[in-house]
């Protein structure tokens, strides 16, 4: 998504909630017209979402069996480019006239602070569905004080991936789900051969995801509790973040900018003995390695579990006027149905998890990884990340201080300071967007 947005953000939504006219049905415009929000009454439900032709193909997959259960129901799926997305759903939502169910991901924070969405805690509750179903890092997503205010519909976390030909080359033991961090860093010296430009690690980055499994996983956090202080300076947190410049400037297991080839992807091509990074990489590495033998793991355990989460999920705007049709969509789409075409793909752990422990998703042939079933691991220690209204903001600050230490241009305590001074004043315009 483009972060310029945000700066829009909250002004545009305490405009919205002070509309409640508007009709329409098109793409452009918005929500359907009001057709009623009775139960099993004839309904035309507008559904935006972001992605490519492998995300149309999929909701129009989920579609033809929605149809079958609920004909009285027609949806309009709106395909919105992600470079655009945010900026279309403030315009909807501006003119009183959102769209029915909303695709959200780390946004999702900025709508529920302005109370936007529609509380679904009643819906579930209604209906029965109990949340302890799906993953619990994946409803505290998307929930803002106590209530679930959006569905998730797939989610993925930071997984190990290995070089097994490294590994035997060296005859190291295999990642495994009880491997912790001293493991990982003795494999990963091992591995090391700086002459030949083989690494024990990829790398690692400013991106949240990528530190913040460190930081995680030594008991330390970006933010507080309650997303109102700068935490990144803790001990625990500290010391993750000194290892990775460790790793890259002291232990040499990690390469530098330098000691990058340039043009060829270091994993692919064998010439690292592991990275830590998103699910993704398990279709790209099935359809790209063809060289050597490869499988992951969890992230390694330190003080604590932990793997950031990566998720989207629906929610309902609170000036919808098809409520109650838009929850029958919402509900099919996150539900047994919905998570099992999205399972059948393989590349994403469908959050709900009788699904995600079936075959429909486990069973992925004679493909690789053979330790696919570990991202189930990898899914009960999931956390969600710490987003606020200010939450870009917030990452262009850790990729600037971050960028510097993981480049070794500053020391962590002297950037860290400088960038607690920064993510604080960021915070204080939080709460104050929030108020």
């Amino acid at each position: 998504m483009k972060k310029s947005w945000r700066m829009l953000l909250a002004m545009l939504l305490v405009t919205a909630m002070m509309f409640s006219a508007g009709c329409g049905g098109s793409a452009d415009t918005g929500g359907g017209a009001d057709s009623g929000g009775e139960p099993g009454k004839a309904a035309e439900v507008s559904f935006s979402y972001w992605g490519g032709d492998f995300d149309k193909a999929r909701m129009e997959k989920i579609y033809e069996e929605f149809k079958k259960v609920h004909p009285e129901i027609k949806v309009n799926l709106i395909q919105i480019p992600s470079d655009g997305y945010e900026q279309k759903q403030l315009a909807t939502m501006a003119a009183g006239n959102p769209y029915d169910v909303v695709q959200l991901a780390e946004s999702f924070y900025s709508y529920a602070s302005k109370g936007t969405l529609e509380d679904l805690t009643p819906y579930l509750e209604r209906d029965g569905i109990d949340t302890s179903d799906y993953y619990d890092a994946a409803i505290r997503a998307y929930s803002y004080q106590d209530k679930v205010m959006a569905m998730p519909m797939r989610m993925g976390t930071m997984i190990l991936l290995y070089n097994k030909n490294l590994f035997d080359q060296h005859g190291l033991q295999y990642p495994s789900d009880e491997w912790t961090w001293d493991d990982f860093y003795a494999a990963a010296k091992t591995i090391t051969d700086p002459k030949n430009s083989i690494f024990g690690l990829g790398g690692v980055g400013s991106w949240w995801a990528s530190y913040q499994t460190w930081v995680y996983s030594y008991g330390g956090s970006l933010l507080s509790e309650d997303r109102t202080q700068f935490t990144l300076d803790s001990p625990e947190a500290k010391k993750a973040i000194q290892t990775i410049q460790d790793m890259i400037w002291k232990d040499n297991i990690a390469p530098q900018a330098s000691q990058l080839l340039q043009g060829v992807d270091m994993w692919t091509s064998g010439k690292v003995g592991m990275i830590i990074d998103g699910p993704w990489h398990i279709l790209s590495s099935q359809a790209n390695i063809k060289d050597f033998d490869w499988d992951i793991a969890p992230v390694p355990k330190g003080a604590k579990e932990a793997s950031p989460l990566f998720s989207n999920a629906f929610a309902i705007p609170k000036l919808s006027k098809n409520k109650e049709a838009a929850w029958e969509v919402v509900k099919f789409w996150t539900g047994e149905t919905g998570q099992k075409i999205l399972a059948a793909e393989h590349g994403e752990i469908p959050p709900l998890k009788s699904v995600a422990e079936s075959d429909a998703y486990l069973n992925i042939g004679d493909n690789p990884p053979a330790n696919f079933k570990s991202q189930l691991t990898s899914a009960q220690r999931a956390f969600a990340p710490q987003a606020t209204v200010k939450w870009d903001e917030i990452n262009r600050a850790a990729d600037t201080y971050l960028g510097q230490i993981f480049n070794e241009q500053r020391s962590v305590d002297d950037a860290l300071a400088e960038m607690k001074i920064e993510v604080d004043r960021l915070l204080e315009e939080a709460k104050q967007l929030e108020q």
